[in-house]
């Protein structure tokens, strides 16, 4: 029996860092292209400043040093910002229809800054029963122990939970933890994949 349902927050409920590259084009000189080149070439620093290591102006000072770019780790941040408040279509009115009806959870690889600009500017977040974020634990769902530690919190068993997460490593992961888990794809392709369940 199913009783609990965790969310990724990032692209499945609202838009993270993935896809600021677009904002930085459109406030700066640089392209797209140039800047997600280095985001990639900083991706364990960036890992790392999830699993709460490093500060994000630590992070962002990081991404800049060497670049070149006529860029202040403010502007990086103002960028990052503008992207973080994009909702998913269709995924929280589906979080809406779930409450009272399990413990909804929502599990994050997210940088402590950015989750709290995140909270202060959404309040319908706290519609969820249970928040695990990447940087207070030092895990990120990839990495070994993850799910193990929020089924523990849980007291729960994997069969009782249901997983959902656009990120098929992080998928896999809950996979092998015996955690039900969906791959999202969008809110009409989630709601599909919940009724088959007999969750909606």
């Amino acid at each position: 029996m199913v009783k609990n349902i965790i969310f990724d927050l990032s692209e499945v409920i609202i838009s993270g860092y993935h896809g600021t590259e677009k904002v930085v084009a459109q406030n700066t000189d640089l392209s797209a292209e140039e800047f997600l080149a280095r985001k990639t070439e900083v991706t364990d620093f960036f890992l790392d400043t999830m699993r709460g290591k490093h500060s994000e102006d630590e992070y962002c000072a990081h991404l800049l040093e060497g670049s070149g770019w006529d860029l202040s780790t403010q502007k990086v941040k103002e960028c990052i910002r503008q992207n973080l408040n994009v909702p998913v279509e269709g995924t929280l009115e589906i979080v809406k229809r779930l409450k009272g009806k399990y413990c909804l959870i929502l599990l994050s690889d997210h940088v402590k800054e950015q989750i709290e600009y995140i909270f202060e500017k959404n309040a319908d977040l706290q519609i969820f029963d249970k928040l695990y974020f990447s940087y207070e634990y030092g895990l990120l769902k990839e990495d070994e122990g993850c799910f193990e530690h929020v089924l523990k919190d849980l007291a729960s068993k994997p069969e009782e939970t249901i997983f959902i997460d656009d990120y098929f490593v992080n998928i896999d992961r809950a996979k092998e933890c015996g955690i039900d888990a969906i791959l999202f794809k969008n809110a009409k392709d989630l709601e599909q994949e919940l009724e088959k369940r007999g969750i909606l």
